[in-house]
C-alpha cells in the first residue's frame, strides 16, 4: 500500500495498492522474517568476511513453544555452500523471538557484482520432535555497499553510480512534453516489458532510482539477477507542499517507511535508500523521521535524499538552474566541483519537462526560449538535445561525482515502435497487468514482426558517455556545442589533444590500452581517409581517471573535409569503448549537404493508426549553421507536418499516412526529395502496406453509437473509459479526478470536418468540463469545444505547446443528468460550436490544420453517445472575394457583397444554370448552403442545390420552384436522366424573395432528403445516380448563395 496522505499529490503517483495481493497461510509456530546482512569490513580481502542472520519466529499458540532452528545457504543454480549451527529457540505463548547468527565467518563466499551477480538461497526451518513445522527461503547476495570518504565502494572497490530514474506509477505516462518520440506511457507496462527494458539499461547504466517509489516486486528480483544497482525511494515527493507534520502524520511516515525497508532489505541490488524527492526545507522535520525509520530496519546501507544533504551524500538536482542548467556551456570541464567529505550526487539535472531549447534563425543556440511544440521549426532535434545533456555527464564525471542520475532522459535513447500491438494472454493468473492494446511501445516483447527496441541517433553517444571504461577527447568535448561554427584546421598544423581515460569497472584490472586514429571525411561522398594513428597504455585505478596528451599533424593539400578522431579503449585485449568525434574542418568549412535516411517502412497502416506521426530526420552533413530546405513528393495519402523550413544541423519533421480510399492488402511507396538552398538534395522512399480494411470515402466518415458494446477502436490518454448502459449503450469516463482526458479516433490527417455527439455529465465539480476535441494532435496541441463550470461558460479553446487560449466563450446553463447535442466544426480557419442545433460560438484560428477527433472530460463523470464525424469535402464562404474551384454551365456568376461576400447568379433570364464543385466520384454527401432569391422572372422560376451532378442530362436537383398560373409553389426533389426531367417528390412551400434560407440536399446511398432551415421537408429513395458533383442551381432567378458546405457521409 502507498502511505496514507498521498492521494492529493498533483500527478497522482501514489494511490492505493501498488503490488500483487497474496493470501499466505502460516502454521501456529512460524518464521515471520529473515534478514541477511553480509559484512566485507569495507575491504576487498575475503579473509575477514562475516555474515549475520536474524530470523524472527512467531508463536500463535496458547503455550510456550521450543524448536530447533536450522539454516544453510545454497548457491542459486549450484550446490550447498554454507551450513550454520543449529540453534534452539523458545517462544512464549502468543509471543515473538529472534534467532541471531552473529558475525559468522565466511571467507570463500562468491560475491554479488554488477558484472557477475551471484545469488544464494538461505533456507531456514523450524523443527520440533524431528518434524519440520515451518520453513522459508530468503534469496540474498554476498555484497557490501558503503560510503568511504567522498566516494562509494562495492565489495571494497570504488564504485561510481551512473544511471537514471525509472518510474512506473505514472497515472498518464511520461511528463516530458509532446515530442512524438517520447510519448510512451508506462502506466500499463507488463512485467516482460519492464524486464526487457532493464536488460537494455544494464548495457548503458549501472544504477536506477525508483523515482517517488512505485516499482513492482519483479523489478527488484530481476535487478538482483542481472546486476542492476537500485536506489529505492519512498513516495514522499515535495511533502512540504501537500502534507502535514503533526504527530499522526509523522507516525504514519515512520511506520510505513520501516515496513517498506523491512520488505526489501534482502535484495542485494538495493544499495542505497532514498528518503524522498524534493522535500526542500524538511531537514529538521521529515528527514530525521525517515532516516530513523530506515535505520530501525536496516543499518547496512547509505541513505540519501534526492536534492538534500544527508550524512551519506550531498545531493543536488538543479546545479546551474532548472530545467537545462549548464547545457551548451563552453567551460565543460570546469563547471562542477566535487564535495571534499561526502559523495556528491546529481539527480534530475536536465529535463525537457518544461520545454526544449530552440535555435535562432542563423543556427545559433537560444537557451532562453523553450518550447513544447514539437512542430516548431526552431526546436532542436531530439538527438541534439539528448547528446547535449549527455555531454554534461562527461563534465560531472570529470569532477569526480560519485552519483550521476538524470530524470527519465534514458527514453530519448530509443524511438517508439510505430505500431499498435495486441498481446494475447494465455494465462490470466500470471502476475502483473495484461494490456490488450499497446500503442507505440518503446519496448516490444509481444510481436516478432517488430524489433524489441529501436536505438535512436543519440544512443551511441549516451552509451559512450556512461561507459565504465572510456576515452574522451577533452578538447573535442569542450567544443562540441550546439549552434557554434566549427573549428577550421590549417593543413600542416599540429593538433594537440588531451585524452581523459576512465576506469569505472570493478574487474579486469587497472591497465587500459587506448588506440587513436586521425582521419577525415569528405561530406560530398562520405569517403573516409585515415592519415595518422597512435596508442598509449594507461594505468587507471578503479573508479578513477587519468589524462594523456597526444598530437598529430593535419594533412596538407586537403580542404573542405571534416577532421575526425577515433578512440578505442581495451582491457586485457577486450575492446570496451569506441567513439569517433568530428573535430572541425580542414582548410575551409564544407558546403551544406542535406541528408536523410534513404528508406522508411512504417509497416501496416489502416484508419486506426493513421494519426501516428512518423519521423523524418534531416541532417546537414556539410557545413553552415543554417540553410533553407523544401520538399517535393508529398500529398495524397502522405501528409507532412512541414513542406519547407530552416535546417540548422538536424531537424525532425513528421508525416502521417491516410489509407482511406486505398486498395486493401496492397503495398504503397512514396518518394520524398528534400533540397536545400545551395543545391544539394536527398531522397527517402516511404513504404507501407494497407490491411484488409483501409477505409473508404473521400476522407473517412465515422459513426459510433456503441450499441455493439465495444469501444475498441477508440484510444484514450487517461481517465477510466468503458462502454456502459444508460438506456442505450454509451461511452462513459468515470474518473472524476482525471484532468483533460480524451477518447480519440480518426486519422490525424483529417482536416475539415464536423463532429457531433450527445454529451451528458453525471457530476461536475467547480473546475470541471465536458466537450469535444477537433484537430487533436496530442494533449498539448488541440482545439477544444467545451462546457466549463468555472463561470458557467461554453468555450472554444486551443492548446499550443500545453498553453491554453480561449478563442470564444459565452455564458451557458448546463445541467447534470441532461443530454445535450454538441457539434464542433473545423473548416479551414473557421471554428464553430453548436449546441442542440444552434450555432452558439464562432472563432477564427489557423494554428492546427488537421488532427484526430475526440471526446473530452475534465474532472467530470461524462457520458457520450451517437458520435458522428462528417469530413468536409468542400467549404466556401466566398470571403476571399473569389469563386475559385467552381465551374459554371451558363448564366452570369460572380462574387458580390451582401453584408458579406456571396456567390451571385445575376441573370434572371438564364434557365437551368449551375455552379459546380467537387469530383465526379463523390458518392454519399450532404450539401448545405444559405440561399436567397433576389428576384424571380415571373412564374416557372427556381433556386436550389444539385447533388450527384454528372452532366446537364444526368443529375439530382433539390429546388424551390415558383409555379405558373393555377399551380402551387413547391419544394421538390427532381432528377434528370438521359435528358428527361421528372419530379420524384414535392411539397407545397412559399419562399419570400430577399430572405435567406438554409437549404440542405442529402444523397446517402439510395436515400435522398431535402431540408430547409433545419427541418426535413422531403425524403425519397432512388437509385438512378450514385456519384457526381455538388452544385448550386438557378432557374430564371437572381440567386444568391453563401456558406456552402459539403459533408462526406
Amino acid at each position: 500500500m502507498y502511505p496514507i496522505g498521498l492521494d492529493n499529490m498533483s500527478w497522482g503517483q501514489g494511490r492505493g495498492i501498488k503490488d500483487d495481493v497474496r493470501l499466505v497461510a502460516y502454521p501456529k509456530l512460524y518464521i515471520a522474517d529473515t534478514q541477511v546482512v553480509t559484512n566485507l569490513q569495507n575491504n576487498a580481502d575475503p579473509s575477514d568476511d562475516v555474515i549475520q542472520i536474524v530470523t524472527t519466529v512467531v508463536n500463535k499458540t496458547s503455550t510456550s513453544q521450543t524448536a530447533t532452528v536450522k539454516s544453510a545457504a545454497t548457491l542459486v543454480g549450484g550446490t550447498l555452500e554454507k551450513s550454520f549451527a543449529d540453534q534452539s529457540v523458545t517462544v512464549p505463548a502468543g509471543g515473538t523471538q529472534t534467532v541471531v547468527w552473529n558475525n559468522i565467518s565466511w571467507t570463500n563466499a562468491k560475491y554479488w557484482w554488477t558484472h557477475d551477480p551471484k545469488l544464494y538461497n538461505l533456507g531456514v526451518s523450524l523443527v520440533q520432535s524431528d518434524v519440520t513445522v515451518d520453513s522459508s527461503t530468503t534469496r540474498f547476495g554476498f555484497r557490501e555497499f558503503t560510503k568511504t570518504s567522498n566516494y562509494f565502494q562495492l565489495n571494497g572497490i570504488k564504485t561510481n553510480l551512473r544511471g537514471d530514474a525509472l518510474q512506473f506509477n505514472w497515472r498518464a505516462g511520461s511528463a516530458h512534453g509532446s515530442i512524438p518520440s517520447a510519448s510512451q506511457s508506462f502506466k500499463d507496462s507488463n512485467i516482460a516489458q519492464v524486464k526487457k527494458l532493464m536488460d537494455e539499461w544494464v548495457k548503458t547504466y549501472n544504477v536506477a532510482r525508483t523515482h517517488v517509489g512505485g516499482a513492482i516486486d519483479e523489478l527488484y528480483d530481476y535487478a538482483d539477477e542481472i546486476g542492476l544497482l537500485i536506489i529505492d525511494e519512498t513516495p514522499f515527493w515535495q511533502y512540504q507542499v501537500t502534507q502535514g507534520f503533526g504527530t499522526t502524520a509523522m507516525s504514519n511516515v515512520s511506520k510505513w517507511t520501516s515496513q517498506w525497508v523491512a520488505a526489501r532489505r534482502n535484495h542485494p541490488s538495493i544499495v542505497m535508500w532514498s528518503g524522498g524527492n524534493e522535500n526542500w526545507g524538511t531537514e529538521s522535520s521529515l528527514l530525521p523521521v525517515v532516516t530513523t525509520a530506515i535505520q530501525s530496519a536496516d543499518t547496512s546501507r547509505p541513505i540519501m535524499q534526492d536534492d538534500l544533504e544527508t550524512d551519506w551524500e550531498f545531493n543536488d538536482h538543479y546545479t546551474g538552474g532548472y530545467p537545462i542548467g549548464f547545457m551548451n556551456h563552453a567551460n565543460l570541464y570546469g563547471l562542477y566541483t566535487n564535495n571534499a567529505t561526502k559523495p556528491r550526487g546529481e539527480g534530475e539535472a536536465y529535463t525537457p519537462s518544461q520545454g526544449w531549447p530552440t535555435l535562432n534563425a542563423d543556427g545559433s543556440y537560444n537557451g532562453a526560449t523553450l518550447t513544447k511544440d514539437h512542430l516548431n521549426d526552431n526546436i532542436v532535434s531530439q538527438a541534439v538535445w539528448h547528446r547535449a545533456t549527455d555531454r554534461m555527464v562527461r563534465a560531472m564525471r570529470y569532477a569526480g561525482f560519485a552519483d550521476i542520475r538524470y530524470y527519465a532522459d534514458w527514453i530519448y535513447a530509443y524511438e517508439p515502435i510505430e505500431a499498435t500491438l495486441y498481446p494475447a494472454w494465455s494465462d490470466m493468473t500470471a502476475p502483473g497487468v495484461k494490456p490488450v492494446k499497446i500503442d507505440r511501445p518503446v519496448v516490444n516483447v509481444f510481436s516478432s514482426a517488430y524489433p524489441t527496441v529501436i536505438p535512436s541517433d543519440s544512443y551511441e553517444y549516451t552509451k559512450n558517455s556512461f561507459s565504465p571504461v572510456a576515452a574522451f577527447d577533452k578538447v573535442g568535448d569542450q567544443n562540441n556545442r550546439i549552434g557554434v561554427a566549427p573549428t577550421v584546421f590549417a593543413g600542416g598544423s599540429a593538433a594537440s589533444r588531451t585524452i581523459i581515460v576512465y576506469n569505472d569497472e570493478q574487474r579486469d584490472g587497472t591497465s587500459i590500452n587506448v588506440n587513436w586514429e586521425a582521419g577525415y571525411v569528405d561530406p560530398a561522398t562520405n569517403a573516409y581517409t585515415s592519415f595518422q594513428t597512435g596508442s598509449f597504455a594507461a594505468t587507471v585505478a578503479y573508479g578513477s581517471k587519468t589524462e594523456q596528451a597526444i598530437s598529430f599533424t593535419v594533412p596538407t593539400g586537403v580542404s573542405a573535409k571534416w577532421l575526425t578522431l577515433k578512440l578505442t579503449a581495451s582491457k586485457g585485449g577486450v575492446q570496451k569503448f569506441q567513439e569517433t568525434n568530428q573535430l572541425g574542418a580542414i582548410g575551409s568549412v564544407p558546403a551544406p549537404k542535406i541528408s536523410v535516411t534513404p528508406a522508411i517502412n512504417v509497416g501496416v497502416k489502416n484508419p486506426a493508426n493513421a494519426s501516428q506521426l512518423h519521423k523524418i530526420k534531416l541532417v546537414n552533413k556539410g557545413g553552415g549553421l543554417s540553410t533553407n530546405w523544401t520538399v517535393a513528393g508529398q500529398g495524397g495519402f502522405l501528409t507532412l507536418t512541414q513542406t519547407s523550413g530552416n535546417l540548422r544541423g538536424e531537424h525532425e519533421l513528421y508525416f502521417t499516412i491516410n489509407t482511406n480510399g486505398l486498395s486493401p492488402n496492397t503495398a504503397y511507396t512514396r518518394t520524398l526529395t528534400f533540397t536545400e538552398a545551395s543545391g544539394s538534395s536527398a531522397s527517402v522512399v516511404v513504404s507501407f502496406t494497407t490491411d484488409a480494411n483501409p477505409g473508404g470515402g473521400a476522407s473517412g466518415n465515422f459513426t459510433d453509437d456503441f450499441e455493439d458494446g465495444s469501444a475498441a477502436d477508440w484510444t484514450t490518454n487517461g481517465g477510466t473509459w468503458a462502454v456502459a448502459t444508460d438506456g442505450s449503450k454509451v461511452l462513459r469516463q468515470t474518473d472524476a479526478a482525471a484532468t483533460n482526458v480524451s477518447a480519440l479516433n480518426g486519422s490525424g490527417t483529417l482536416t475539415d470536418y464536423e463532429l457531433t455527439a450527445k454529451v451528458k455529465a453525471a457530476s461536475l465539480g467547480s473546475l470541471s468540463g465536458i466537450g469535444l476535441n477537433a484537430r487533436f494532435q496530442d494533449t498539448s496541441n488541440t482545439y477544444n469545444f467545451q462546457y466549463y463550470t468555472a463561470g458557467n461558460l461554453i468555450k472554444i479553446q486551443k492548446a499550443v505547446g500545453g498553453t491554453w487560449t480561449t478563442l470564444a466563450s459565452k455564458a451557458f446553463t448546463f445541467n447534470t443528468g441532461t443530454w445535450y447535442t454538441f457539434k464542433a466544426v473545423a473548416v479551414g480557419s473557421t471554428l464553430e460550436f453548436w449546441v442542440n442545433g444552434v450555432k452558439e460560438l464562432t472563432a477564427t484560428d489557423s494554428t492546427f490544420a488537421s488532427g484526430q477527433f475526440g471526446l473530452n472530460a475534465h474532472r467530470a463523470d461524462a457520458s457520450f453517445d451517437d458520435v458522428v464525424v462528417s469530413p468536409v469535402l468542400l467549404a466556401d464562404d466566398f470571403e476571399d472575394g473569389n469563386a475559385n474551384g467552381w465551374t459554371t454551365t451558363g448564366g452570369t456568376w460572380a462574387t458580390a457583397t451582401d453584408g458579406t461576400y456571396v456567390y451571385r447568379q445575376s441573370d434572371n433570364t438564364a434557365a437551368n444554370v449551375h455552379a459546380l464543385a467537387g469530383t465526379a466520384s463523390w458518392d454519399n454527401y450532404a450539401v448545405t448552403a444559405r440561399v436567397k432569391a433576389g428576384s424571380f422572372n415571373g412564374t416557372y422560376s427556381g433556386i436550389g442545390l444539385d447533388a450527384r451532378y454528372q452532366d446537364a442530362n444526368n443529375q439530382y436537383n433539390f429546388t424551390y420552384y415558383s409555379g405558373g398560373s393555377g399551380t402551387v409553389s413547391t419544394l421538390k426533389i427532381s432528377k434528370c436522366i438521359g435528358g428527361t426531367w421528372s419530379d420524384i417528390v414535392t411539397v407545397p412551400f412559399t419562399m419570400t424573395t430577399g430572405t435567406w434560407y438554409t437549404f440542405q440536399a442529402v444523397a446517402n446511398g439510395s436515400s435522398l432528403s431535402f431540408w430547409v432551415n433545419g427541418t426535413q421537408m422531403l425524403s425519397v429513395t432512388d437509385t438512378s445516380l450514385t456519384t457526381g458533383k455538388a452544385g448550386l442551381s438557378s432557374h430564371r432567378a437572381q440567386s444568391n448563395f453563401d456558406d456552402v458546405r459539403v459533408l462526406d457521409l
